[in-house]
């Protein structure tokens, strides 16, 4: 009896993961008829196509189609259909679909009204499904908040820079996403971390479907690393060199410039801080540490994060959180200065910064990380002393 219940409880749990193509609101009927439907009822048709793996279409199916207010306007408003994208592929293809969920709001003859990309609450969807009703079409709601916010407002003008790509505007897409990069920061200088991370991989997804987009960024590197070059130039350019290659996979050009920069280049030393992996990888254990004391550097991330966490209550969900990723940035940062000390056989100062990070982080994780920074350094001496450490 037992068995029977465990087989009949895994099965519930297997079906309540299995979306159903029919369930209400969602017709049970090919693309045809629900054009057909929606015409001789004077409505339109929404159609959501989705994947079996698509983790934020589940969210979709969970929260959203099966809210009250949700499935009372598809009801009154569409005929609706939800689409295995993977299966019906013809029809995926002929939208463009490249992005789960993606839901179409399409006139009776096919022609689209709007395309709502990714998850939505049901408080977010029912406003821009009706906007969409209504004439006001993602980009055009993205354009009024561009227009309420101000030309130079870099976050708005990237929202919209988004909704031209949902719409395959690519060229429009690229304007906008490239004045963010060249003047986002003139009027907004806290968009320098969106700038350099999430505009930056915006803009290398765009290129994957609009080659363009990937030459503008190589343009751009090249101007900079031109400036770096020529120099001296102030640190942002030469973040923006490291940035730019790192987003277009070129590491080793940055490594190539910071070689023909001069030894007091002020510009080769922001370049270093960015290079440690890869002068690791090549042994070049001076360079590494001409950025100064790795002692001194190392305690002085410790005071960073000491300071940065007392803005914060001890109970503070963000405290935890920032801790532990500054935590282990300082620990790699720390492993990678030791690791170059072990290469040079600086074994005295290597076990006093050995002592410190331990001091600091005592974690198997960490000690972990040292012995194996001494061991790519071919110092055994110092493999054992901290493992006899961290033993203690």
């Amino acid at each position: 009896m037992k068995t029977n219940r465990w087989w009949i409880s895994l099965l519930s749990l297997a079906l309540a993961g299995v979306s159903s193509s029919s369930a209400a609101p969602f017709l049970d009927s090919n693309f045809a008829d629900a054009c057909k439907k929606a015409k001789a009822g004077g409505t339109i048709v929404l159609v959501d196509f989705y994947t079996a793996w698509c983790a934020p279409c589940k969210l979709l199916d969970q929260k959203t189609w099966t809210d009250p207010e949700v499935v009372k306007l598809l009801e009154s408003k569409t005929v609706a259909l939800r689409i295995d994208a993977e299966k019906e592929v013809d029809l995926a293809k002929r939208y463009q679909i490249d992005a789960y969920p993606t839901v179409l709001l399409l006139h009776p003859d096919g022609t689209e009204i709007d395309r709502l990309i990714g998850f939505r609450e049901p408080a977010a969807f029912i406003p821009d499904f009706n906007a969409a009703l209504s004439g006001k079409d993602s980009v055009s709601r993205a354009r009024a908040v561009v227009q309420a916010k101000g030309t130079n407002n870099a976050m708005a003008r990237m929202s919209l820079a988004q909704a031209l790509v949902e719409k395959q505007k690519y060229a429009e897409a690229l304007d906008e996403y490239l004045w963010c990069f060249d003047h986002g920061l003139e009027n907004d200088p806290s968009f320098v971390g969106v700038r350099s991370s999430f505009l930056l991989t915006y803009i290398m997804t765009l290129s994957k479907k609009y080659p363009p987009a990937q030459e503008a960024l190589e343009t751009r590197r090249n101007d900079r690393e031109t400036a770096v070059l020529s120099g001296p130039a102030d640190s942002q350019t030469t973040r923006d060199l490291l940035r730019l290659n790192d987003t277009l996979g070129q590491k080793e050009c940055s490594l190539s410039c910071f070689d023909r920069l001069p030894p007091n280049s002020p510009s080769r030393r922001v370049m270093r801080e960015s290079l440690v992996e890869q002068l690791l990888s090549a042994k070049r254990y001076e360079d590494i540490l001409q950025n100064g004391d790795p002692s001194a550097i190392f305690s002085q991330q410790v005071a960073n994060l000491k300071t940065m966490l007392a803005h914060f209550e001890q109970n503070d969900a963000r405290r935890a959180m920032l801790e532990s990723s500054f935590r282990k940035r300082a620990v790699s940062s720390g492993s990678q200065y030791l690791e170059a000390l072990a290469g040079l056989h600086r074994n005295a100062e290597a076990k006093a910064l050995a002592d410190d990070i331990l001091k600091f982080d005592s974690t198997a994780p960490t000690s972990d990380e040292l012995v194996q920074g001494a061991e790519q350094a071919g110092n055994d001496e110092l493999v054992a002393y901290i493992k006899a450490a961290r033993s203690k």
